[in-house]
């Protein structure tokens, strides 16, 4: 193994972990829906891990591949996010979520 695997194992092993303690502070803070915070974090160290020892047992391995993998558990976790803070309601096309109310925009109901 060179310094360099060596440097790049070392730092993304740490960047799993801090990645992994945000995602359980921010999961304990807006109450995810589905599952624990302590499964979430799991999710990113498991998925974090898997793309640094793809990366370092298999040299060849494309790296979009891996980048996909160290992303999912993140990406996962945002959705779940999005789902627990927005709710369970039926979308409604005409609005955005951010949008509260009526809205005060009326310019094109005359148009239909």
């Amino acid at each position: 193994m060179s310094v360099t695997t060596a440097l790049v194992a070392g730092g993304g092993g740490v960047a799993v972990a801090l990645i992994a303690a945000a995602v359980y502070r921010d999961a304990l803070r807006v109450g995810v829906d589905l599952g624990s915070p302590a499964t979430w974090a799991a999710l990113v160290v498991l998925t974090g891990g898997a793309s640094l020892v793809t990366l370092i047992l298999v040299p060849d391995a494309p790296l979009p591949g891996v980048l996909v993998l160290t992303a999912l558990g993140p990406l996962l976790y945002l959705l779940e996010r999005d789902d627990s803070m927005n709710g369970d309601d039926a979308a409604d096309p005409t609005r955005l979520p951010s949008q509260s109310g009526e809205s005060t925009d009326r310019s094109d109901d005359s148009d239909r």
